[in-house]
């Protein structure tokens, strides 16, 4: 009778912690659909809101016909596949090469291994870039630095060396290369690991702007991330007051205000992601166990 009444005020305690745990989550994200939606002469009166007042597109509007927004789609939808096809392809082929005993594995090993703590720094890493490879204001600029992540080899070796060996050799018995091997045998018994980095990869693609900010002036070759910080910074400093005392920007013959124009493009940039989220979530979870579970 203890017993089930401790589990029942636990459970208690379980869903009034999760309840209020993801309120914290959802009503900043309604806050700010709610501030892009809503009429510059509602923001005057509102303070916090989790419903729009006014309804007004003006801001997702001005921002869908912006020239530069629509390239800033086409760049990091392009980078990101990019960078994620080669970033695994390369990963997975290091990995499996560390994974077989060869002389100098230590010292490669080690040096792997360095390279997580000890990048060589902002400033030579941008002469490379720039006075060597010549790559600035091109798309390999983005790409280049982002194809290897010694972290996510270190996590697929762990995972090939876990596949038995006599699996292996048996299929090297049977007259299979270790391309064959590679690509028939190790690839399929990891999928779930290879998805769930994946995964990581194009949402650390998704989200990265400073390699743009360093190498990239031409604003057609622009992210979405740094099209977000770049606009919205622009445009919160020119904004002008109104009678009112509000900030308003003119758009044309539409006038709207820096916080409606901000919080429609921070809505805009995270929309693919809040889409494609629900359908990958379980290789996330994946992710974050691999490893943990020992059969």
């Amino acid at each position: 009778m203890i017993k089930s009444t401790g589990k029942k005020l636990f459970d208690a305690f379980n869903y009034t912690f999760m309840i209020v745990f993801c309120m914290l989550i959802v009503l900043p994200f309604m806050h700010i659909i709610s501030i892009s939606l809503s009429s510059k002469e509602a923001l005057i009166k509102m303070s916090v809101s989790f419903w729009p007042k006014g309804w007004e597109f003006s801001a997702y509007k001005a921002i869908l016909s912006d020239n530069v927004f629509l390239w800033s789609v086409v760049n990091t939808i392009y980078i990101t596949i990019v960078v994620t096809i080669l970033n695994l392809i390369i990963d997975v082929m290091a990995a499996y090469a560390f994974s077989k005993k060869f002389y100098g594995k230590a010292f490669f090993n080690y040096y792997f291994v360095l390279t997580m703590y000890f990048s060589g720094g902002l400033i030579p890493f941008y002469i490379l870039m720039t006075n060597y490879l010549h790559l600035q204001n091109t798309y390999l600029s983005l790409i280049l630095p982002a194809l290897v992540n010694v972290f996510y080899i270190i996590v697929i070796r762990t995972q090939i060396e876990s596949i038995p060996t006599s699996l292996v050799e048996a299929a090297i018995i049977d007259g299979a290369t270790q391309s064959q091997v590679l690509f028939r045998i190790v690839v399929p018994s990891i999928v779930p690991t290879i998805a769930a980095i994946g995964m990581f990869i194009a949402l650390g693609s998704w989200n990265s702007w400073f390699n743009v900010m360093l190498f990239i002036n031409n604003n057609k070759m622009w992210t979405l991330q740094y099209y977000l910080r770049k606009l919205v910074m622009e445009k919160m400093i020119t904004a002008s007051l109104s009678e009112a005392g509000q900030r308003i920007m003119e758009l044309g013959t539409v006038e709207i205000t820096p916080e409606n124009y901000q919080m429609a493009a921070i809505i805009l940039v995270a929309l693919p992601i809040v889409c494609i989220y629900p359908f990958v979530q379980k290789y996330f979870v994946k992710g974050i166990l691999v490893g943990s579970v020992k059969e």
